[in-house]
C-alpha cells in the first residue's frame, strides 16, 4: 500500500510592520494554503484508491475463501480428517477476510481523521493571519485619526495664534496713531508758543 506523502514543514512568516511585506506574506499564506489544500486532496485520493483496492483484494480473498471452503466440504465426505482440515482453512480465510476489512476500514477513517486535522489547522492559520490583519488595519486606523487630530488642533492654535498677533498690532497701531496725532497737537502748540512774542 503506498504511504502518504509527507507534507515539508512550513515556514513561519517574518513578522514586519511594513505595508509591503505585509502584503507578501499574505501572497505567501494564500499560496500556502491552495498548496496544502492540493495536498490534502491528493491524499484524500490515494486513501481511496487504498480504500478500493481492499476493497477489491478482500473480495478476491472471499471468492477464494469460499472456494477453499467447498473444496473442503467435498473432501469431507472421503474423510473426516480432511474434512476438519478443510473447515479449518475455510475458517482461517473467513479471519484474513475480516481482518483486511477492518484493516482497510482502520485506514480509511485514520485518513479522514488526518485530513480533517489539517483542515482544522488551515483554519486556524487563516483566522490567525486575518486577525493580525485586522490588527495592523485598525492600529493604522487609529494612528491616521490621530495625526488628523492633532492637525487640526494645531491649525486651531496657529489660527488663534495669528488672530491673537494680529489684534495685538491692530492695538499697536492705534496706540501709535494716537501718539503721533498728540505729537502733531504738541508739535502745533509748540510753533504757536513760539510765534505769540514776534508779534
Amino acid at each position: 500500500m503506498r504511504q502518504p506523502k509527507q507534507r515539508a514543514p512550513r515556514r513561519k512568516p517574518p513578522d514586519s510592520s511594513q505595508k509591503q511585506r505585509r502584503h507578501d506574506r499574505l501572497a505567501e499564506t494564500a499560496a500556502e494554503l491552495e498548496r496544502i489544500r492540493e495536498e490534502t486532496q491528493a491524499r484524500i485520493t490515494l486513501a481511496e484508491e487504498d480504500r478500493d483496492s481492499a476493497i477489491e483484494q478482500a473480495g478476491t480473498r472471499v471468492r477464494a475463501a469460499d472456494d477453499a471452503r467447498d473444496q473442503a466440504l467435498a473432501q469431507a465426505a472421503q474423510a473426516d480428517q480432511r474434512a476438519a482440515t478443510a473447515e479449518a482453512r475455510a475458517d482461517a480465510a473467513r479471519a484474513e477476510t475480516t481482518r483486511a476489512r477492518e484493516d482497510a476500514a482502520r485506514e480509511l477513517e485514520q485518513l479522514r481523521a488526518d485530513a480533517e486535522r489539517e483542515r482544522d489547522e488551515i483554519l486556524a492559520r487563516l483566522n490567525d493571519t486575518a486577525s493580525r490583519l485586522a490588527e495592523v488595519t485598525g492600529a493604522h486606523a487609529a494612528e491616521l485619526e490621530q495625526l488628523r487630530t492633532d492637525t487640526a488642533r494645531e491649525r486651531d492654535e496657529l489660527r488663534d495664534a495669528l488672530e491673537s498677533r494680529a489684534q495685538v498690532l491692530e492695538e499697536s497701531r492705534g496706540e501709535l496713531r494716537a501718539r503721533a496725532e498728540r505729537a502733531e497737537r504738541d508739535l502745533d502748540a509748540a510753533r504757536a508758543e513760539l510765534a505769540r512774542p514776534r508779534q
